[in-house]
């Protein structure tokens, strides 16, 4: 009960016009931006969360669903998309809110998940319980590459105006907390 109501929480504290900077609505996606972090996101129906959080040159998906989890661990996660079905490990890692942590489910983008995404109407996550049987959480992709070329060019033009073009100045490839490389910037040209 505790995890429905966190999730709430971050739904309304990421949802809420006073507390982001220039929130816009793509669909059924939204894109804001707070300090220097940038994020699009979507929910299925106030239960669910997908989205891609972007700091410091670093972009990532995350998927909160009010299943609670363990820090630092890894939990399998079946996707469908109109490409197919994509397995893959996301982990689990706390965001921080106003009222309190939230624990997401974090995974790095790639070329092959944003090509999938901007393919799909509509994407379905299965996540495996204890139980032996699955939770479902399905989600509108309608405005998904707006939301995200806005959030990504938005960040770019914070880093040009602050004087640290994305290109010139970026490090290498840094690491993500499961120790996977994750992209330095997100090309919006695949999407």
């Amino acid at each position: 009960m505790r995890s429905l109501f966190l999730l709430a929480t971050l739904l309304a504290i990421l949802t809420s016009p006073a507390l982001a900077e220039d929130r816009v609505e793509h669909g059924d996606w939204v894109s804001q931006f707070r300090d220097d972090m940038g994020e699009a996101s979507t929910h299925e129906n106030g239960t669910s969360m997908f989205g891609m959080l972007c700091a410091d040159r670093i972009c990532r998906y995350y998927f909160a669903n009010s299943v609670p989890c363990e820090a630092g661990n890894n939990y399998p996660v079946m996707l469908t998309t109109a490409a197919g079905a994509l397995a893959f490990d996301a982990i689990c890692e706390p965001m921080a809110t106003a009222n309190g942590e939230v624990m997401l489910y974090w995974f790095n983008e790639s070329k092959q998940l944003n090509d999938a995404f901007a393919q799909s109407d509509a994407i379905g996550f299965a996540f495996p319980l204890t139980t032996g049987q699955f939770k479902i959480s399905l989600f509108s992709m309608n405005g998904y590459a707006d939301a995200i070329r806005r959030m990504v060019d938005g960040l770019r033009e914070r880093l040009e105006e602050q004087g640290t073009s994305g290109t010139e100045s970026s490090p290498g490839a840094q690491a993500a907390p499961d120790g996977e490389p994750v992209p330095v910037d997100i090309d919006i040209n695949r999407i």
